[in-house]
C-alpha cells in the first residue's frame, strides 16, 4: 500500500497543473487530460521492472503540435542493495530487495500525424523529467552470518524520454491510448552498509516500456 505522505505529495504536485484547466477549456478542444498505467523494463540495475501510474495534460498549439505536463508515480524493487555494496550473500537465500518509490515530474511536446478530428490519432513526442526517489533501509545477514544495514541515497534524476503511440477516440470527449516509451535516466544511486562501511554506486541507466491510458478532451 502506498504511504499516505506519497499520496499527499502527488495531490499537492497536481494542483498547480490542474488549476488552470477550467479557463483553458474555454478554448474549445485544445485541452485534454488523461490517466495512464504501465511498466518500464531496465537491466536490473537499479531495477528489473518499474510499474506505475500517473496523469498527463496536453494543450494543442495547432493542428500538429501540443505541449503538456506529466506526473507519474512508480514503486519498484531496488534489486539486492547488499550485493551492490559488495557484501557476500548466500546465492540460495531469498533475495532482499528495497521497495523504492519514485515520483516523476515532466514537461512534454507531442506531434500528431493525423487529422485534428480523426477517430484514430498517431503521435510521437519527447519528454524532459525530474524524479525524486525514496529507498528504505535494508537489513539482513551476509553469507558469513554477519548483519548488514544498507542505506541508499538517490540524487534527483534527470530523465530524457522519447515516446510514440496511438489514441482512439470514443465519442466527442473520451479516448483511450497506447504508448511505448524509451527513457534515459541520468542518475546517481549511492548505497552504504553502516555496519561494515562497504559502499557501492550505480549511475545512469536506460529503461523502456509501454502504457495504457484513458482520457478526456474538453469541448
Amino acid at each position: 500500500m502506498h504511504s499516505r505522505s506519497t499520496l499527499i505529495k502527488m495531490a499537492s504536485a497536481m494542483a498547480p497543473f490542474l488549476a488552470p484547466l477550467p479557463a483553458m477549456a474555454d478554448e474549445s478542444d485544445r485541452v485534454q487530460v488523461g490517466l495512464r498505467l504501465g511498466t518500464s523494463l531496465a537491466s536490473g540495475v537499479p531495477a528489473n521492472d518499474m510499474p506505475g501510474y500517473g496523469i498527463h495534460g496536453l494543450y494543442r498549439l495547432d493542428d500538429r503540435w501540443s505541449v503538456g505536463f506529466g506526473l507519474y508515480y512508480s514503486e519498484f524493487d531496488y534489486e539486492e542493495p547488499a550485493r551492490r555494496v559488495g557484501l557476500p550473500i548466500d546465492p540460495d537465500a531469498e533475495p532482499i530487495d528495497a521497495k523504492a518509490e519514485q515520483l516523476i515530474y515532466s514537461a512534454l511536446v507531442e506531434r500528431s500525424f493525423s487529422e485534428p478530428e480523426a477517430r484514430r490519432e498517431w503521435f510521437l513526442g519527447g519528454r524532459l523529467g525530474v524524479a525524486d526517489t525514496d529507498v528504505p533501509v535494508v537489513t539482513g545477514l551476509t553469507a558469513t552470518g554477519d548483519p548488514f544495514e544498507v542505506h541508499t541515497e538517490v540524487d534527483r534524476e534527470i530523465i530524457l524520454s522519447a515516446f510514440g503511440g496511438v489514441r482512439q477516440r470514443f465519442g466527442a470527449h473520451w479516448f483511450g491510448e497506447f504508448t511505448v516509451n524509451a527513457d534515459q535516466h541520468f542518475a546517481a544511486w549511492e548505497s552504504v552498509d553502516v555496519v561494515s562501511g562497504a559502499e557501492g554506486r550505480n549511475g545512469d541507466y536506460f529503461a523502456y516500456g509501454f502504457h495504457l491510458g484513458v482520457g478526456y478532451r474538453f469541448k
